[in-house]
Formats: structure tokens, sequence, C-alpha cells
């Protein structure tokens, strides 16, 4: 059985300056013939069973109730947790209440700031008071749990504005927040004005800050980008960290079946009148195992080491014991599971490089 399955709807009423995933404003044009590409690529899995589901894009909440209906009952009717993001300027009443009932559990709201400056600079098109007003909706709904999402170190950001997002995430009291530096991407707009990244002694600052707020506030900070309230952490997730299969559906879709990871076509058109046209990613045994380590160490359930060890029929510890043995004071174990501490996650791509060099 594959547990989880993503879907892409990658329409946007607008284009954020950050972005570069497949994202396309929306266009009744083509919008009918995906809809119903999309419907026959789920069907032709005959998916029976499901723990997670997920809803990504793109912006999911800009479909209407009636086709976000028609696409979630094309999918069992009971799954233990079904995530959809939502931007809050598309989230209304309506829709609130069509995904309290069609079984969404978890909502993903992508907030990226509580500055109306920030938010202007970004193209986005909500204000911070739209967003604070949905995360009440949302608290009042029967939805068990929800994340916003926020994003540091943005062109003039300064720490104190890092600070005031922070505050008043505590004071909204969320249950989960991924969080995230920004990269500027060569085909976003950002990357396109040649704007620069921020000071990176600054942005080390701006996460330490956060992470230790965070904690300090009970927050469990379970991937470097993730913090939760216990009991909050995002499942489908797990599925990337924890080396599963998952189903990839949609137009610019990513998934991975009996191992292998693919790529769906990130061409409307082309997707529209051939199908996904998925692009299977080659990769060596080795190559699969290393994935593995650098997903699993990212997070605090860190990485079962026997599994992988039987997975890819080699011993962890024996094959990678000088960069166990040079970062030691960086490693905790438990329960046949490796993982990094506090400080461990700090220099993070530093020890993966480290196991990237071994043969």
């Amino acid at each position: 059985m594959v547990p989880s399955c993503y879907v892409h709807i990658p329409f946007c009423d607008s284009i954020c300056s950050y972005c570069d995933f497949v994202r396309i404003q929306k266009n009744e044009k083509f919008f009918s013939a995906w809809k119903d590409t999309l419907i026959k690529e789920i069907q032709e899995y005959k998916i029976c069973d499901l723990h997670t589901l997920y809803f990504g894009g793109g912006t999911p909440s800009l479909l209407d109730v009636y086709d976000f209906k028609q696409i979630r009952n094309c999918f069992p009717s009971s799954i233990d947790e079904f995530t959809v993001e939502c931007n809050p300027e598309s989230l209304n009443d309506e829709k609130l209440k069509a995904y309290e009932d069609l079984g969404v559990n978890r909502i993903s709201l992508g907030v990226q700031s509580f500055k109306n400056e920030i938010l202007q600079v970004c193209n986005r098109r909500h204000t911070a008071l739209q967003a604070i007003s949905v995360i009440e909706k949302i608290k009042k709904s029967s939805i068990q749990t929800f994340s916003i999402d926020l994003i540091f170190g943005f062109p003039n950001q300064t720490m104190e504005d890092v600070k005031n997002d922070i505050s008043m995430f505590l004071s909204l009291d969320i249950p989960h927040l991924s969080i995230y530096s920004l990269q500027i991407e060569e085909n976003s707009v950002f990357g396109k004005k040649g704007i620069k990244p921020i000071d990176s002694d600054l942005e080390a600052d701006m996460f330490e800050y956060i992470t230790k707020t965070l904690e300090a506030a009970g927050y469990i900070h379970y991937e470097i980008s993730s913090f939760c309230k216990p009991g909050h952490h995002s499942r489908h997730n797990l599925a990337y960290w924890q080396d599963q299969d998952f189903y990839g559906i949609g137009c610019g879709a990513s998934g991975r079946l009996n191992g292998i990871r693919y790529d769906n076509t990130s061409s409307l058109k082309e997707y529209c009148s051939f199908g996904p046209c998925p692009t299977y990613i080659s990769e060596t045994l080795e190559e699969r195992s290393m994935d593995a380590i650098m997903m699993a160490l990212r997070t605090r359930f860190g990485l079962n080491i026997s599994s992988w060890n039987a997975r890819y029929q080699l011993d962890f510890k024996t094959k990678y014991a000088s960069v166990l043995n040079t970062y030691r004071s960086y490693f905790e174990y438990g329960d046949d599971r490796i993982y990094l501490n506090d400080a461990g996650l700090e220099i993070l791509n530093t020890i993966l490089v480290d196991f990237m060099m071994i043969e």
C-alpha cells in the first residue's frame, strides 16, 4: 500500500515574487480540460486506501466548492489526515464549511508575513488583518489542526520585523508553524529582478531567535523548518522525510512509487492534451540511500537504522563510522534511531556534506 498522496493544484490568482513552483494564473480556457485530466489520472491509480492526502499548489482554495468536491470524491472517504493549502483571500465561509463536510482536518495557510509592506513586496493579495481574521475562523471550525507559513529574510526585513511576526504567531495560539528563509530562485520575480539575499549572519541570527523563542513557548522543533505543539506535526510530510512512497498527481506534481521518483509534466497544455507524461528519475541505490539519510536527519524522528540497513543492504554505523565519530557530540540515539540535537541541526548542511563524501 502507498500511504500518502499529493495532488498539485497549479492555479493562482497572482504570482508571488519569491515563487518558483509550477503555478499558472487561473485560466478558464484550460480549467475544464485540466480538471477532467486530473480526475482521470486519479482514477487510473485505483486508490483504495490512504493515510494522508494533501492538496497543494498553487492555491487549492481557489477551487470553487463544486470542483473541490468532485476531485475530493475520487479518493477514499476515510483519510487519517487531509490537508488543504489555502490563501487568506480565497478561503471564505462557504469553502471552510465544505472542507469540514468533506473530511478536511488540516489546513496550511499561506500567511508569509504579518507586515503589510512585506506582503506588498511579495505581491501577496491579502493583508495582515485578513490573515488574522481567517485564522480566527479556522480556530472556530471543527478542523482539528492547522498551520501557517511564514518566511524570513526578505529584502530590507529587520530583526524587529521577525520578532513582530513571531509575537503575532504566538498571540494567535496556532498549533503549527512552517517557517522558511527566503531563497532567491532564478526563475522567480525576485530572481529576474536581481534581488540579493540578506546578510547570512543576520539570517542566522533570525533563525536562532525564531528557534529559541518558539521552543521556550513550548513548540517542538521537529523538522528544520517546522514547529508544532505536541501532537500537531504534519503526518503527510513524514512520507517524504521517512523514505516512503507517495502518489504525486496533477500537472507539476512529483511522486515516488516502488522507490522510483517521478515528475509529471509542468506544461498545462501538455498535461491537458496527453496526460501527466511522467519523467522517471534514474537513481542508483547509493543515491537513494543518501536521500533517505538527508531527509531523515532534517527531523527529530531521525533515521531508523535497522530499516535503512535492510532496505539498502548496508551497515549504517560501519559505513559512516568516521562521520559519526567526527560529529559524535551532535548525534543522539534511541529506539534504533539516530537523530541530530539542536546544535547538530544548526550545522546540518556541513554534516550532510561529510556524509556525501563517503564512498
